[in-house]
């Protein structure tokens, strides 16, 4: 029995060293694309792709574990005659995966995934670019790297195997079995296994060279979805000819915000922080007060219904897509916008802080794809400080030592720092207590973490330069009756606060959180020609044309309009329905139908 562990420790420790050797050849040969990249953060590419790596090899590993399982009843099973059989195919996808990767790094810079398969349905075409001695030089190299694969994967497992005379000890498989769950899952945390494991670095090259090919390839196929022809109601220059001009706005400005054009910025989305739930004196009268204070954009709506959507929103200014999470995305997360990168190229530091899980649905890759330098999760913050399975609570992050420099000189560059809070989600578990109602508790003692740290940071050098930015990433239904498709639980506050504020004011005009990114960067004098679906709402643009927010739940979506309109389209039935009564703009079905459209075939040419 104990050889039988064996063959299968020496073929996961075969696997994880075969994955290391392709890492330092890919970094060897995509070098040209290394350009910033310090060495150290190269190398330690092999260390934070392990966890990948393993992901993977426990997958590899199912197969041989269930052929050991087998010999220990059936004496005439011959483990490694079986095995060489599996392992042809298995070395072929490995070479495979890590050559095509390899060689479209380096034309394009990006990692292969799903989206790329689609070139291997015309392998006439995909072959026309290569040249005829490049095929008679890489094909023998393929092949011979398909041997070696094989005979590193066949001395593996090439242990004499006896017969087991006790079979009861073959029960020492089931907790081998629970091993490999744990490892194809990629442990016990709230995340399964996504791309994000392996990034850790601001430098693009660094993170790529830590994906493990096959499993970024296998973990897209899963996730793909065919975008371009999703939804079909209208030739695709009427939709844009309908939803574009809606999403042209200048950087031209009617009304100015800010009493500096550079300040300093802090922005705190609010998990779950809807209007109807954040916006009550007796629940949220910190942020009431900072309402009151500083700007307040009271027609706000969010995009989404989950934070993997809703951040996308607010940092990328793209609208939700209601089949599907762009963030699980890695193919479409290096492509999208990113406010953290624009303000990058401004001279601002950024850093990204969530006190939990901050792989969950590819959350870290995504930040780092979109221009964060720093992205801090729950191994910031010690154990100790977690009461749920969700991480540490917003006592613990909304610190201006957390979430602000210790420098204060003047020659210490501007920040652009954002906070998740996490405290007010289910199980609304958290150590405060002055509403009898445990959920209402929870978003009251965020709103009690929020007043310390602003009230704090009032006092400090920082305040006279100082922007923050308190919006929910989505809303919060305020019973179990009311469902997340209800318009009414998209709409959420957004408050500008800080001494960067002019003055008090109260913005009535509608919105959607993915507006934030075009109207902060006009107020601040930049552009916002990289987020096409970000208006500038405050641009006189705006104040002349049709207003409205899309809102997406599952399978479906809001169209909310100026007018008090409101209409749901069905995704699945393709049917557009009045939720509130209009009396004129008869055109809401075939707007929404071309805003979906349009939305959606943009996001798939990303």
């Amino acid at each position: 029995m104990k050889l039988r562990l064996l063959a299968l420790l020496r073929l996961y420790l075969a696997a994880l060293l075969i994955f290391t050797v392709q890492k330092l050849l890919f970094m060897l040969a995509s070098m040209a694309h290394a350009a910033g990249a310090p060495l150290g953060s190269c190398l330690a590419a092999l260390w934070h792709g392990l966890r990948l790596d393993s992901v993977t090899a426990c997958y590899l590993l199912l197969i041989p574990m269930l052929v050991m399982l087998a010999s220990c009843f059936v004496a005439k099973l011959k483990p490694q005659a079986l095995l060489r059989w599996y392992y042809w195919p298995i070395a072929t996808l490995m070479v495979l995966a890590f050559v095509a990767d390899l060689v479209l790094y380096h034309f394009w810079g990006a990692k292969m995934d799903a989206a790329d398969l689609m070139y291997a349905a015309k392998p006439k075409e995909t072959l026309a670019s290569l040249t005829w001695w490049a095929i008679a030089i890489g094909a023998p190299l393929v092949a011979l790297l398909v041997w070696l694969y094989w005979r590193c994967l066949v001395w593996a497992t090439d242990i004499t195997l006896r017969p087991l005379h006790r079979r009861w000890h073959a029960l020492l498989f089931l907790p081998l079995a629970a091993l490999l769950f744990v490892g194809i899952r990629g442990g016990v945390s709230e995340s399964t296994a996504n791309p994000s494991y392996a990034y850790f670095s601001p430098h693009p090259f660094c993170n790529h060279t830590a994906l493990n090919p096959l499993f970024n390839i296998v973990h897209s196929l899963a996730k793909a979805e065919n975008l371009d022809s999703r939804f079909e109601f209208m030739p695709r220059s009427e939709a844009a000819a309908i939803a574009e001009p809606l999403y042209r706005t200048s950087s031209d400005i009617t009304d100015t915000l800010l009493a500096t054009p550079r300040p300093d910025i802090l922005m705190i989305i609010w998990e779950s922080g809807g209007y109807l739930m954040t916006m009550r004196d007796s629940v949220a009268p910190n942020l009431c007060r900072l309402a009151a204070e500083g700007v307040c954009f009271d027609e706000c709506y969010a995009n989404n219904f989950r934070t993997d959507r809703g951040l996308v929103s607010l940092l990328s200014g793209w609208p939700g897509l209601p089949t599907t999470s762009l963030m699980k995305m890695p193919d479409k997360c290096r492509s999208l916008p990113g406010l953290a990168e624009t303000l990058r190229g401004y001279g601002y530091t950024t850093r990204f802080v969530y006190g939990g899980d901050i792989d969950f649905t590819n959350m870290r890759g995504y930040l780092l794809e979109t221009g964060f330098d720093e992205v801090w999760g729950d191994a910031r913050f010690p154990k100790s400080r977690s009461l749920s399975s969700w991480g540490a609570p917003d006592t613990y992050t909304l610190l201006p030592s957390v979430l602000t420099p210790k420098a204060t000189a003047a020659s210490r560059p501007p920040f652009f720092n954002t906070i998740l809070t996490l405290s007010s989600h289910e199980p609304w578990t958290v150590p405060y207590n002055r509403l009898a109602d445990s959920r209402m508790n929870a978003f009251a003692y965020t709103d009690s973490c929020i007043g310390v740290l602003v009230d704090s940071l009032r006092c400090s050098p920082l305040w006279d330069n100082l922007l923050i930015i308190i919006v929910p990433d989505h809303g919060v239904a305020m019973n179990s009756a009311q469902s997340t498709s209800d318009y009414h639980v998209a709409h959420i506050p957004m408050v500008w606060t800080g001494g960067a504020c002019l003055d008090t004011r109260r913005v009535g005009s509608l919105m959607a959180q993915s507006d934030l990114p075009a109207t902060l960067l006009a107020q601040m004098g930049i552009g916002h020609d990289a987020f096409p679906f970000s208006r500038n709402i405050l641009s006189p643009e705006y104040m002349q044309t049709r207003h409205f927010a899309l809102h997406a739940f599952k399978n479906g979506c809001n169209l909310i309009e100026n007018d008090s309109t409101v209409t749901r389209f069905d995704c699945i039935d393709l049917q557009a329905t009045p939720v509130t009564p209009s009396a004129h703009n008869t055109d809401h079905g075939r707007l929404v139908e071309a805003l979906l459209q349009y939305t959606y075939q943009r996001t798939a040419s990303l």
